[in-house]
């Protein structure tokens, strides 16, 4: 996960465009991904990240170093996708990155797309709160304690939420999908 150094954060405060740019450059992408796994569409999760983007600039005087400048981004687009939460449909979405260095027979290319494909409606199978805390946690990178700072919520309940997600998880997909390679398990 991108940490954006202090002396971005300050120029923010003071409305530098160039901090802005900064701080837009390096979290673009995990807001972005953060949100399309939430929400499941490419047009509603860019929307949703110009709108974070947005509100970052707009309020960046209410950031008061609680917690990391990252985590409070990542607060922002979750109350973004809150708002939208209502309007929404769930579809899956490939994960990035999951393509092997080198190609497989097509056997095993069939293979590990169906294990994607089942893992990818398993996890937008899960109840909101679950899916949310997961998707922070999972796909965003935050700790489970930036995840709770996030979110508005205790740490214990990101904690009992992950355990609900993987539970849920496990029942849906079986030990081995849930904790091999295809899932890796947080710290």
């Amino acid at each position: 996960m991108a940490q954006i150094a202090r002396s971005v954060v300050e120029g923010l405060r003071r409305g530098e465009e160039a901090a802005y740019l900064t701080a837009v450059e390096q979290l673009l992408g995990p807001v972005y991904r953060f949100l399309l796994r939430l929400c499941g569409e490419a047009g509603a999760a860019e929307d949703l990240t110009q709108e974070t983007f947005v509100a970052v600039w707009q309020g960046v005087g209410s950031f008061r170093g609680r917690s990391r400048f990252t985590t409070w981004v990542f607060g922002i687009a979750y109350h973004q996708y809150l708002r939208h939460r209502d309007h929404r449909t769930v579809e899956t979405v490939p994960w990035e990155g999951e393509e092997a260095a080198a190609r497989p027979d097509p056997e095993a290319m069939l293979l590990q797309a169906e294990a994607r494909r089942r893992l990818q409606a398993a996890i937008a199978a899960l109840p909101d709160p679950a899916r949310e805390a997961f998707c922070l946690v999972q796909v965003a990178g935050l700790s489970y304690r930036e995840a709770s700072q996030a979110l508005g919520i205790p740490l214990g309940t990101v904690k009992s939420r992950m355990n609900a997600a993987y539970t849920l998880l496990r029942e849906r997909l079986g030990e081995e999908e849930v904790h091999g390679d295809a899932l890796p398990t947080p710290e």
